[in-house]
């Protein structure tokens, strides 16, 4: 279908148009490189003050760096997360896990409880979701706590190791979620970390954490 001859006016103005978005997705590009060049920077600082191997080409998904904290693997990893909506959202958030040197079989799972932790939830009444209680008021509040079997998830949840779990909570901050399984203890942090001196303390609170909870055997069910 033929509409007749494009004024010059008209393909000035297209022109103009192209350029302008053109330098709008060059200067965004540019300045994205740039942020990824300055982060990678502090990311091997960090990775230098504990002497982890580094991957500068993590893409915000997988491992960043790893190594030994003490006795203890650990990793610092990122995790991408798509919402579904309209939009197409994503999150992206950074993770710190250490791991145990002999793996639990407790089938353990303990991690934060409540709206800003799970959201909108039915009473565990009606789904039958699972939460051991034992015993402590304010653990038993902050954490849903899982396992194969409560009484030997309550043997092994001794003062000594629930005051352990208190104290690094409330060594971290409020957004930084901590959890526990029989393999790892880690945090995970609401995105992109740029104050990493807290990602540090954060790390080192993980490592005494679990020589806390490795300094006493479960007790047998």
């Amino acid at each position: 279908m033929w509409f007749g001859p494009v004024s010059p006016t008209v393909l000035a103005d297209l022109l103009c148009m192209l350029t302008f978005f053109g330098l709008v997705v060059y200067f965004g590009l540019v300045r994205t490189r740039r942020f990824r060049s300055n982060y990678n920077t502090m990311l091997l600082g960090f990775a230098q003050q504990f002497g982890f191997e580094f991957n500068p080409h993590h893409a915000w998904n997988g491992t960043v760096m790893s190594g030994m904290l003490g006795p203890y693997r650990c990793n610092v990893w990122f995790e991408t997360v798509r919402r579904r909506s309209r939009r197409n959202r994503s999150s992206i958030y950074m993770h710190v896990t250490v791991v145990r040197r002999s793996p639990l079989n407790l089938g353990l799972s303990i991690a934060p409880q409540g709206f800003l932790t799970e959201g909108l939830r039915l009473p565990d009444s009606i789904t039958g979701n699972q939460d051991f209680i034992v015993g402590h008021d304010a653990f038993d509040a902050v954490y849903r706590i899982k396992g194969f079997n409560e009484a030997a998830v309550r043997a092994y949840l001794t003062p000594h190791r629930v005051n352990a779990i208190m104290q690094t909570q409330s060594a971290l901050g409020p957004l930084q979620r901590l959890s526990i399984t029989d393999q790892e203890v880690s945090v995970r942090f609401p995105g992109i970390m740029k104050e990493l001196q807290m990602v540090a303390k954060s790390t080192n609170a993980l490592g005494w954490l679990l020589e806390q909870l490795e300094s006493e055997a479960p007790s047998p069910a």
